[in-house]
């Protein structure tokens, strides 16, 4: 199984115990599909940069999930229909836990040697060159 991060935004008009049933929902999806919530964290009520069906702030929930590839889908299909979640987001967890890649790893370049690593660049400085006056049209 492989760690997926999930995270979803809630309508803003729910109350605290319709918010915890909606979470538990969730979680239940993933469990149905033989897989596992690792963790579920609450990041509250926070405004949305741009409005998403007329609202302009939401609730938003964090979790972290092990699953099969073969399910993903099905879970996307529900949680596209569950009316009270206005937006979701599911995506691999990176395998470096939380690294983000090197240049040289997006860019599709050589390992850096680590000697090379430790020394900083050297840059020399550019040749001066004299500057010739524009020919001035009389």
């Amino acid at each position: 199984m492989r760690k997926y991060e999930l995270t979803y935004i809630v309508k803003p008009d729910l109350d605290a115990s319709a918010l915890a049933a909606l979470i538990e929902r969730v979680n239940g999806f993933v469990t149905s599909e033989g897989g596992a919530v690792v963790e579920t964290t609450q990041w509250g009520l926070r405004q949305l940069a741009y409005p998403i069906r007329k609202y302009r702030e939401g609730y938003y929930v964090f979790s972290v999930v092990e699953l099969e590839a073969l399910g993903l889908a099905r879970i996307e299909q529900r949680l596209r229909l569950t009316e009270d979640i206005i937006r979701y987001l599911l995506v691999r967890a990176d395998e470096h836990d939380g690294a983000t890649p090197g240049a040289a790893d997006v860019m599709g370049g050589a390992e850096v040697e680590a000697s090379d690593a430790d020394e900083p660049p050297t840059a020399e400085p550019a040749e001066a060159t004299e500057v010739q006056p524009a020919p001035s049209a009389a």
